[in-house]
């Protein structure tokens, strides 16, 4: 039997939130009359964050931007990402991720590699699970995803994904439903396969958005035939739209269906919670075959590099669409303090704390959850 984790800390986030903060504080309004971006560079930097799902994380991050080609139309800057994290939760994290912009910005290659070593919690299948089906287990996972896209027009992008994920369950509780046979994908396994997808992305910026829309479509098919453990289809809607009401305040929405269709794993399935979809719920404490989840946001300015924000969402997992039922969304709520550490990129520092059972959750990270 897993042992009990300690419920989130309030001060363990106002902790973390003030050594962040107090670097870029130092720095003063520096970035203000900086250069523009020069062709290539190199960052490397602590991290620190909080989730309940790791509690307190620390780590390394890195960024090295460049332009590839010396075509005469301009393009956005290549990059690759990387970081190196370790939680309080004893969870391991190392990832790699990359931008690739070619032909003047026309021809967009990116994906990314990830190996995680992580404990986690398993609360069954369905909308009706209940805090004491909860059951403790331990995976590490591979997962290299490639996406081949062409950009049309000005917002237009559609191509190819590839991918394969590849888990390891290293531990389950041993009167668990994970060690019962009956859940697909308990015993670890591996996907491989590839998809079709198209977006629309008018977005004035990808980290604190306060104008445009996001639209985007994701099919993907996992067969064994590639070698994988399981096979079944998977697809994503994703629709966002941002509002500015004037005085930099922006009123934010997002729309998302995902369905699966096949014998997926249990770690595939559509579910919702963590620090991007319903914050406040454990990330996957519902999961299921098909999902429907709306989330609002009210973001405005405090004062200096300070804002604040207030969240709601609704959520609703089940075995298929036409069994979703008005009773049976779960809602979400919340607030929020920013923090404005780069203007140039307009990228926040963001405490959240979400309300969605008895105790409130607190999140601590970069960039705004849509």
């Amino acid at each position: 039997m897993a042992v009990e984790r300690p419920a989130p800390r309030g001060y363990a986030a106002a902790f973390a939130l003030l050594a962040v903060l107090l670097f870029p504080a130092l720095r003063g309004e520096a970035e203000q009359t900086a250069p523009p971006p020069a062709r290539s560079g190199f960052i490397i930097a602590p991290v620190a964050y909080y989730t309940p799902e790791t509690r307190l994380a620390w780590g390394l991050v890195g960024i090295h931007h460049f332009r590839l080609g010396r075509a005469l139309q301009a393009s956005r800057l290549s990059h690759y990402r990387f970081n190196f994290v370790r939680t309080q939760n004893k969870q391991s994290i190392a990832q790699v991720d990359y931008e690739l912009y070619l032909a003047g910005g026309r021809f967009l290659v990116d994906g990314v590699a990830k190996y995680s070593y992580f404990p986690d919690r398993f609360y069954g299948i369905g909308n009706r699970s209940r805090e004491e089906d909860r059951e403790d287990f331990t995976s590490s996972n591979w997962r290299l995803q490639l996406n081949l896209q062409r950009r049309w027009g000005e917002h237009f992008f559609a191509g190819l994904h590839l991918e394969t994920y590849d888990v390891s369950m290293r531990a389950r509780q041993e009167d668990g439903l994970l060690t019962g046979g009956s859940v697909p994908g308990a015993a670890g396994g591996t996907v491989n396969g590839l998809g079709v997808f198209a977006k629309w992305d008018s977005r004035d910026n990808t980290f604190s958005p306060a104008g445009g829309a996001y639209l985007s479509f994701f099919f993907n098919r996992f067969f064994r035939a590639l070698g994988g453990d399981f096979a079944f289809g998977q697809v994503t809607l994703d629709a966002r739209g941002y509002l500015g009401l004037g005085a930099e305040q922006v009123v934010a929405v997002q729309g998302i269906l995902r369905a699966v269709q096949g014998a997926a794993p249990f770690l595939m399935l559509p579910k919702f919670g963590g620090l991007n979809l319903l914050r406040g719920y454990y990330d996957g404490r519902y999961s299921d075959r098909s999902l429907l989840a709306l989330q609002a946001e009210y973001r405005r300015p405090l004062w200096g590099r300070f804002g604040v924000c207030a969240f709601a969402g609704i959520a609703q997992v089940q075995p298929r669409f036409s069994l979703l039922e008005l009773s049976g969304f779960h809602l979400a709520g919340g607030a929020g303090l920013r923090y404005k550490f780069n203007r140039r990129e307009n990228l926040n520092v963001r405490l959240d704390i979400g309300f969605a059972g008895d105790a409130p959750a607190f999140y601590l990270t970069f960039a705004e959850a849509f």
